[in-house]
């Protein structure tokens, strides 16, 4: 497998909380609703599962004899193999071994298990607790009453969540990728913004142009970013033409270093027309960036790329991964430090 050259080492991606699947796609994965589902995550396959009440996150593997756990179902309160029918309750351990029913059971016949919350109808998953200084990323609308809430279908792109980031905070491309659907094609050259570090995000904002003629369900008004690190995006904007409010969330999980599934979340401050329209805008908006993005060659970020002034979301974006990165080989100290540390925008001295 090729490695990033920009991010060497991934392992400090594994302190993070990534979004692994929705509980729409567990509920779907059997008549139960209860799962089990594959997942995979940085590499590492997964298995999902709801096991007396609670969803867990374990490694796809039982310590017998290797079999995909995803492969099994649910009995009672806890996940069977397929292979022999091992049962493993909600914390890992084997509770029963039919081919040994008065036991004992060995020590070792327990499942590696993982953090695992869910939230915003989203399941999310953290490999490596030992920081415990990350959080699941923010979403602003997720308990406002005014807003109506839509969860699209995930999509999956060949492509890095880093380069799933970049493209979705990338101003200069609106006018080339996405001409009269986001954007007036005669409005390249966008501002630069003043971007902001607190708490583990970046916080700045677009002023769009006013007066282009662009689809009408486009938001052509003022955009708040709020950018929990590695890969979410919380966007709120105010539409210029009818002063209303809407708050998009994307979240893209690692999969591999090559392949990233993306989720989608958007919340709408009118809940009387149809959600379908907005739904199959946002979705041309996606075809309309995936083949370039899919295109980008290596599929991973390397070093050698030329940045100008106008790049500036995304060159501050690789600095502070390279800084995760480093940090996170010092200790849990200087990975707090690096990644909940306030850096302002007039405390900088530009070019880094």
């Amino acid at each position: 497998m090729q490695t990033n050259p920009l991010i060497k080492d991934n392992s400090y991606l594994r302190h993070f909380w990534h979004p692994v699947c929705s509980m729409k796609e567990l509920e779907m994965s059997s008549p139960s609703g209860l799962g089990p589902l594959a997942v995979k995550l940085l590499n590492e396959h997964l298995v999902v599962a709801k096991l007396g009440g609670k969803i867990v996150a374990m490694r796809d593997r039982c310590p017998h004899r290797s079999a995909k756990l995803s492969a099994g179902k649910v009995v009672g309160d806890d996940l069977q193999c397929p292979y022999h029918g091992w049962q493993y309750r909600a914390d890992g351990a084997c509770s029963h071994i039919p081919a040994l029913p008065e036991g004992p059971i060995p020590s070792k016949a327990r499942v590696e298990r993982f953090d695992c919350e869910e939230r915003y109808g989203l399941i999310w998953v953290r490999l490596d607790s030992s920081y415990d200084c990350t959080e699941i990323p923010h979403f602003s609308a997720a308990n406002d009453p005014k807003f109506k809430i839509i969860i699209q279908e995930p999509y999956y792109w060949k492509s890095s969540a880093e380069r799933r980031w970049e493209n979705f905070t990338d101003f200069s491309h609106f006018a080339f990728v996405h001409p009269k659907t986001l954007f007036d094609p005669n409005a390249a050259q966008p501002p630069l913004v003043p971007m902001d570090r607190v708490n583990g995000q970046f916080h700045f904002v677009y002023d769009t142009p006013k007066g282009m003629d662009v689809n009408k369900l486009a938001i052509i008004g003022k955009f708040s970013y709020i950018c929990s690190m590695p890969f979410a995006i919380n966007l709120s904007s105010l539409k210029y033409s009818d002063n209303t409010t809407s708050v998009l969330f994307n979240v893209a999980c690692p999969v591999s270093d090559t392949e990233a599934k993306n989720y989608f979340i958007f919340a709408r401050e009118k809940h009387d027309d149809s959600d379908w329209p907005h739904i199959a805008f946002n979705d041309l908006v996606f075809a309309e960036d995936k083949p370039i993005i899919e295109s980008e060659s290596p599929q991973y970020i390397p070093d050698d790329e030329v940045s100008v002034v106008t790049d500036k979301v995304s060159t501050q974006y690789r600095k502070w991964l390279r800084e995760l990165e480093a940090a996170a080989k010092q200790g849990k100290e200087a990975f707090n430090k690096a990644l909940n540390g306030r850096v302002l925008e007039s405390d900088r001295v530009y070019p880094e």
